[in-house]
């Protein structure tokens, strides 16, 4: 049995996203993870919206940035949805996207400390004694909470680069890795995690392990394909993707294609990306090949497939319906 999530990454209104999640639900999907991307639709209220559309998936907003939200106000949201509503809500801590960060005029500086002291914050803060932290992007003096959840949210980190991975088992209750990822380069990230855990004398059992995928199942091939190497061109703009693009021994221009996605030439971007690319990042075919690329990711060590549903309302239903059969 294969568990399966899907993500939400705010592109589209939330009514329609609350609509695929009633739908997802229905098919037997039990999580959802709601990206945080600059300039489109916020990860809290859209949690909250999916929630109360649903029943019983958990929920977790993703990828929350200490570089753009403080521990406090985020502790805050976190515990408020998980009052409500216990025991479906989580978190994802990550760095964020570096192309849009600084066009927010914020620099990434030291991101492991970052990512450190905002976890060690979160948690701190949910014990509803004071907090006293000098933290690289905030400073906490005295702060408390009035009030904290029965069953305390996990706390998961969503890492790229290797040092990263590492402290993700060192201090994270679980990871989501990126979408994009060849199921080896999957395989080699959890591996990384699961030597942070060891060295930190943390059970590498209990440690959550969730990875983007991009999913598209049944359809026109060649519309199909063509929606993934246009989702792929949008991904491959984050720098840190670098190591797992030379992995797949493909030749793109991970340059050009930043250059491209950064003027919002998505086309541009696209036609840079080759055929042989569908295969390798993401999972698309028909019943048969959809699940034996899924279980390439299973056998890798991927706990939890988080399916990143492409295409149009029709292409999602019918990816759906088809990985219900799963």
């Amino acid at each position: 049995m294969i568990s399966l999530g899907i993500s939400f990454d705010g592109f589209v209104p939330i009514r329609d996203a609350v609509e695929i999640a009633k739908l997802a639900e229905n098919c037997g999907i039990r999580s959802f993870w709601v990206a945080e991307h600059l300039g489109y639709r916020e990860t809290f209220a859209t949690s909250l919206a999916l929630a109360q559309a649903t029943a019983e998936a958990r929920i977790f907003p993703t990828s929350v940035s200490p570089y753009l939200r403080h521990p406090t106000p985020t502790a805050m949201a976190l515990a408020s949805l998980s009052e409500y509503l216990p025991g479906r809500f989580g978190i994802a801590v990550g760095v964020g996207n570096p192309m849009f960060l600084r066009e927010s005029g914020i620099a990434i500086e030291k991101p492991l400390k970052a990512v450190r002291d905002y976890v060690a914050a979160m948690r701190e803060l949910m014990s509803c004694e004071p907090v006293t932290q000098e933290g690289l992007t905030f400073r906490l003096a005295g702060a408390r909470m009035a009030f904290t959840p029965e069953d305390l949210p996990p706390i998961y980190l969503a890492p790229m680069g290797p040092k990263m991975l590492e402290l993700s088992g060192e201090i994270g209750d679980g990871l989501v890795l990126s979408a994009g990822l060849t199921a080896r380069f999957a395989g080699q990230s959890i591996e990384k995690a699961v030597v942070g855990a060891r060295r930190s004398k943390r059970d590498p059992e209990r440690f959550g392990k969730a990875s983007y995928l991009y999913f598209i199942a049944g359809g026109d091939r060649r519309e199909r394909d063509e929606k993934v190497r246009q989702k792929l061109a949008f991904l491959f703009r984050n720098e840190n993707l670098r190591a797992n693009i030379h992995s797949s021994g493909l030749d793109i221009d991970q340059e050009a294609v930043m250059a491209a996605i950064a003027r919002r030439d998505i086309a541009a971007a696209t036609a840079l990306i080759p055929q042989e690319a569908v295969e390798v990042f993401a999972i698309a075919g028909d019943a048969n090949e959809c699940r034996t690329r899924l279980e390439a990711y299973a056998n890798a060590g991927v706990e939890e497939c988080v399916l990143s549903l492409l295409g149009t309302a029709e292409d999602k239903h019918r990816s759906l319906k088809i990985a219900r059969t799963f």
